[in-house]
């Protein structure tokens, strides 16, 4: 790896250290890989994680070493600086933004599950099995899981015409 890509990757760990590895964060973790294409070299950070029903994420950062630009790309959105110091900031605030991320992911699911007939109670067991999920990022936290029954017992209260429509 050069040296921009180093100092990128020691910043990342720095400031993304109290993230790693958590529930909340989706079990938050790196995967490094760089390739060659003729005398350009780029190194890609992804920034993995997963929300509820185990689907897996990531926000990237990939280092032109040749040129000195760094490109995130978070989903559709995609940002080019050549300040190590901005692209760190634009991660976390990315990263900061997971619980939210995941606390939407269990609402659609919550939302699914209603409009293909499940009644609460079903609905509130599937929650308490994601609780006990087996896969790190994949299992949700006590808050999530308050904050999703209660969003649970708001969609359920309102008449079923009226949930598929606020779809």
């Amino acid at each position: 790896m050069g040296t921009l890509a180093e100092e990128v990757q020691k910043q990342l760990v720095a400031t993304l250290a109290p993230y790693m590895g958590k529930v909340s964060f989706g079990n938050l973790r790196f995967q490094t890989s760089e390739w060659t294409e003729g005398d350009r070299h780029y190194v890609n950070i992804a920034i993995v994680y997963e929300t509820p029903g185990s689907s897996t994420n990531q926000l990237n950062i990939t280092i032109d070493e040749s040129e000195g630009i760094l490109t995130f790309v978070d989903g559709e959105a995609e940002r080019r600086t050549g300040d190590v110091n901005e692209a760190i900031r634009f991660v976390e605030e990315a990263v900061r933004s997971i619980p939210e991320r995941r606390l939407e992911r269990l609402r659609e699911t919550v939302r699914r599950w209603a409009s293909q007939g499940r009644s609460r109670a079903e609905v509130l067991a599937e929650l308490n099995r994601l609780l006990r999920a087996d896969l790190i990022g994949g299992t949700i936290t006590h808050h999530e899981l308050k904050a999703t029954i209660q969003y649970c017992l708001q969609l359920f209260s309102t008449p079923s015409e009226e949930r598929v429509e606020s779809r």
